[in-house]
């Protein structure tokens, strides 16, 4: 029998979720300075690629998260969509061409993707086996580090690409990724490290499409998670042309708004935990969203980078909720397939990519970010709407031990 390794797996995976956040957020506050700014797209160009991307990746998400309850290693899948994310990000740094950008995030970055939310996969399987008093825990405590990133990063890609190359920030996340992939080339030496949980087995005669039935109420909420994710996404968009376009901001206050929104959200995912006890997850989800409608009107009315700093509390607050507990909430989605539940988390995000970028194309193709933004408050009023009217019951259970 072959010796096993006593590895440190919570250090390990609360470094590898630091560096998953590095991805994330040396890239996305520049995503569209880099295709429209930077590159020429038009955005209407640019919110094509990324929609097309976007449906491409909800078709890898799908496959992978079916796939990764039913083989018996899930580290095998995190290794390859890591790599995928290495190959994505050197992509753009290395060239620099619209073709370049459009191949990246056609391609490449659909697999790429997959990372996050198989990795969560991978937690919530892992500390489900080990320690599964504490795995919804672990979860909202390593999505914390992942925020973390958030709070260092930017400010830091922004000083690289204002000193150097914006193209710069996307090396960035190519290394990171190099050490996400190490981390789990490594614990896959040690084979207790490979966990897995059986699926429940479908009844006799059901058909292959009955894995993926949802409850009305459940496919509304995960409806209006898409529909609030896609209005964080215009603002994600549209916010850092807003900084350079019509607040006279640089490429450093860029990474400051996404640092400063990061900074709040760590102690805002912390008073959530806490009104999760004593409420539902709906009712959060739904609050979270009417806040960051009023955060988007704010912004699309301030006239100063420090008026719109100091709405960023709302927009942290927000973006903690839809972010964080969206994670649990999606997770209990399919009863007894962890992998797949949690890979609607990506599908979540590509269908948000998909509808924000194709808005963010429509609303900015005359240049007016603040209209953008206000329409984008209503897109998330939607999403609060879709998620009341699928779930009354559960609204009315106001406090989770009350019914």
């Amino acid at each position: 029998m072959a010796r096993t390794l006593r590895m440190p797996v919570t250090p390990m995976l609360a470094t590898s979720m630091f560096f998953s956040g590095i991805t994330y957020a040396a890239t996305i506050p520049y995503a569209s300075l880099v295709g429209v700014d930077t590159l020429g797209m038009s955005p209407g160009v640019f919110a094509t690629i990324m929609a097309i991307g976007g449906v491409v990746g909800t078709l890898v998400s799908l496959f992978l998260g079916y796939i990764s309850d039913k083989i018996k290693d899930r580290r095998g899948l995190l290794l390859l969509s890591t790599l995928a994310g290495v190959a994505a990000n050197f992509t753009v740094y290395a060239v620099p061409t619209q073709f370049g950008f459009a191949f990246s995030a056609i391609v490449l970055m659909p697999l790429a993707g997959a990372s996050f939310s198989q990795c969560f996969a991978y937690i919530r399987v892992f500390y489900a086996k080990n320690a599964p008093a504490r795995a919804d825990f672990m979860v909202t405590t390593l999505r914390s580090v992942f925020t973390a990133a958030w709070v260092i990063v930017p400010p830091l890609a922004g000083w690289v690409a204002a000193e150097f190359s914006i193209f710069n920030v996307y090396l960035m996340a190519a290394l990171a990724y190099v050490v996400i992939g190490a981390i789990f080339a490594l614990m896959m030496v040690d084979p207790t490290t490979a966990v897995q949980m059986p699926p429940p087995v479908r009844a006799e005669g059901a058909s292959l499409l009955s894995t993926f039935a949802l409850p009305l109420s459940t496919l509304g909420g995960l409806i209006s998670l898409a529909v609030m994710t896609a209005a964080a996404r215009i603002l994600t968009f549209t916010v850092p042309l807003l900084i350079v376009t019509n607040l006279g901001g640089s490429l450093p206050d860029v990474g400051f708004y996404a640092a400063i929104t990061a900074a709040i959200e760590v102690p805002s995912l912390l008073i959530w935990g806490w009104l999760g006890m004593r409420f539902t997850k709906e009712i959060l989800l739904a609050s979270a969203g009417v806040i960051l409608a009023l955060f988007m009107l704010s912004a699309a009315m301030s006239q100063s980078l420090p008026m719109l700093y100091w709405l960023l509390i709302l927009n942290g607050f927000a973006t903690a909720a839809l972010m964080g507990l969206n994670i649990s909430y999606v997770q209990e989605a399919i009863k007894g397939r962890v992998g797949l539940s949690t890979s609607l988390l990506d599908v979540i995000a590509i269908s948000a990519n998909l509808m924000g970028a194709t808005a963010f194309g429509v609303l900015t193709s005359g240049g007016d970010y603040r209209f953008a933004l206000m329409v984008g408050a209503g897109v998330a009023v939607l999403g609060v709407v879709i998620m009341v009217g699928a779930n009354v019951k559960r609204l009315r259970l106001l406090p989770v031990n009350g019914g």
